[in-house]
């Protein structure tokens, strides 16, 4: 019982069985109906074996699930459900009232958790009464003489069994939030329509077969044995029928202007076109599926019925069923295309809005024209794949791979030139670190860096950032409230801070740098980054050419390129003189 359980792990596994089982209950159970048919040579009835078996067995599959949501409701309690709390302190005599009614819940949700409208509705669902009702009259003559002689009850019960089953499905479409797909709602309403249809036509099935044994039963009336003649209804039954009275009686076809003995009104084309008596499933179900839909579409305003009350109340079913669906759909799909056509448009001005703020962000950072046009270009298929897409005007996120690689050049690269221990530095080397950059948004009076924490280097390329020191700093790092601003600078579009970072990557990675200031946002800004970690994979890779750019004494430059010069012919010569394979091989050397 534990997968039944609404707070175990197995819960939704369980919904989704308990769910596809009341569809399947719900569109298998017509099939009992198809069971019965009429052989009209003989005028009695039989059933169809195989059928029978396989509607039997299929009924057994959806009632086992059913029994077993239903034990676990009615020994657990309903899903869900939580005890009254009782009040106190009241002397107000409704209040009084109103605490005794909490008990009363209090005790009943105690001591009788079976009892809920959920679990009685279940309890309904499990009854086996088109069982009882279709196959059982076979096997037993005084059953079949009952409910030939009390169709009303037979039918009145057939009917209601569906209503616990229609319930099920009914709080399933309760579930279908605003947030599922459109497709999937327009879906469940078409089947809805469809599965009434089928339903229908499978009670006008079994109404027809009703209708003629009914004329049968009044044929009796005639016949000299009346309780005889009621008993040979069913061809495996050894009494003798008068088969000329019922012909007599109950004719499926009569002369133009002429009155029939018996009105079998909207049944009548069931019988006449002989859909009673087909062994062959096929040809009855799409029959009397098309019947269903065809009068359900038109609100059973073509019917042409007798007097006879049940089968006017019948009609009366299909037309008001027919009208609900009609508004019930058709309310839907309007509800659900109102709801698709105001989300395109909130999408679309989404969009356009987002379109303009791209243009004003690259105008802002003066990304160049041709860069610009290339970025509108990326944005504009990008939302197109994503239409729900929430950036948080974070655009540089979604640009291509190759378009961020070049913006973080042409934002970075000149500021990096201007840095005086990368101002001679090789192109290769700037060109990498740019490619490290790496793109963050901080909000408005949001910290950066707070001092004493370890540095990474940063370019601004929009907002502005403050960087201050105090007279005094607790021992967290922290300004007492009686800390006075030493010194205060503001860092804008362009400008780099972290500069220290360099001088580590110098020195070898001695020790990581660490922040002197507090760094913080004065508005929403937006920089890239350079990590620690990341500069150290460039230098590691150009170490070479770090360390010729850094070294201060013009004399030592000259030295240190003689030095690669002569290990550049060095590692020629070698590969001259190895051997031919090897000489094959192009020289290199990582810088």
């Amino acid at each position: 019982m534990e997968i039944c359980n609404p707070e175990g792990p197995f819960r939704p596994i369980w919904s989704k069985i308990f769910l596809i089982s009341c569809v399947c209950a719900v569109s298998l159970d017509p099939l009992l109906f198809y069971i019965p048919i009429i052989h009209q040579q003989n005028k009695c009835l039989r059933m169809d074996t195989t059928l029978r078996t396989v509607a039997l067995l299929s009924r057994s599959v959806t009632d086992f699930i059913f029994m077993v949501h239903f034990v676990y409701k009615t020994t657990n309690g309903p899903s869900n459900s939580k005890a009254p709390q009782t009040g106190e302190g009241h002397s107000d005599p409704k209040s009084k009232i109103s605490e005794l009614i909490r008990l009363a819940r209090e005790i009943v949700h105690n001591n009788l958790p079976w009892l809920s409208v959920s679990v009685i509705i279940d309890f309904f669902a499990l009854l086996p009464i088109p069982q009882l009702v279709i196959v059982i009259p076979f096997y037993n003559t005084k059953v079949s003489l009952y409910f030939l002689e009390h169709k009303k009850i037979l039918n009145i019960f057939l009917l209601s069994q569906y209503l616990p089953r229609i319930y099920r499905l009914h709080l399933f479409s309760n579930e279908l939030k605003t947030t599922t797909k459109v497709w999937i709602k327009g879906l469940f309403n078409f089947f809805l329509y469809i599965l009434a249809s089928h339903i229908l036509g499978a009670f006008w099935y079994f109404f027809s077969i009703q209708r003629e044994t009914s004329c049968w039963y009044q044929a009796c009336d005639h016949s000299a044995n009346r309780r005889e003649c009621r008993n040979s209804f069913y061809c495996d039954s050894t009494t003798s029928r008068n088969i000329t009275l019922l012909n007599e009686h109950c004719p499926l076809d009569t002369p133009d202007n002429a009155s029939p003995p018996f009105n079998f009104g909207i049944f009548l084309d069931s019988l006449k076109n002989h859909n009673t008596e087909h062994i062959k499933f096929g040809k009855k179900f799409f029959y009397s599926f098309w019947w269903g839909l065809r009068n359900l579409s038109n609100f059973g305003t073509n019917l042409t019925t007798s007097t006879h009350v049940w089968e006017n109340l019948f009609a009366i079913l299909i037309s008001v069923i027919g009208l609900l669906l009609f508004l019930y759909l058709i309310g839907n799909v309007q509800t659900f295309m109102q709801m698709e056509a105001t989300k395109s448009e909130e999408t679309r001005q989404k969009n356009k809005m987002m379109m303009t703020n791209i243009r004003i962000w690259t105008k802002n950072i003066q990304v160049p024209t041709e860069m610009r046009k290339e970025i509108m270009n990326s944005m504009t298929q990008n939302l197109k794949e994503h239409k729900d897409a929430h950036l948080d005007n974070d655009f540089f996120s979604m640009l291509p791979f190759e378009t961020k690689k070049s913006l973080k050049r042409q934002l970075c690269m000149k500021p990096l030139e201007t840095v005086k221990m990368l101002k001679d530095m090789d192109a290769k080397v700037l060109q990498l670190m740019c490619d490290f950059l790496k793109h963050v948004m901080y909000s408005q009076n949001s910290f950066v860096f707070r001092k004493g924490e370890p540095l990474d280097c940063m370019f601004i390329i929009d907002g502005s950032i403050w960087t201050y020191s105090t007279s005094s700093e607790s021992q967290s790092g922290k300004a007492t409230p009686s800390a006075m601003t030493m010194t205060t600078k503001t860092l804008r579009k362009g400008d780099i801070y972290g500069e220290e970072l360099l001088n580590w990557a110098s020195d070898t990675f001695s020790e990581l740098p660490i922040c002197s200031q507090h760094v913080k946002s004065q508005t929403k800004a937006e920089v890239l980054v350079l990590m620690a970690k990341d500069l150290a994979t460039v230098v590691s890779k150009y170490q070479l050419l770090w360390n010729l750019n850094n070294l201060n004494d013009p004399q030592r430059k000259k030295m240190a390129a003689s030095t690669i010069l002569r290990h550049f012919r060095h590692s020629k010569a070698l590969m001259s003189s190895s051997s031919p394979p090897l000489r094959q091989q192009k020289p290199s050397i990582t810088i």
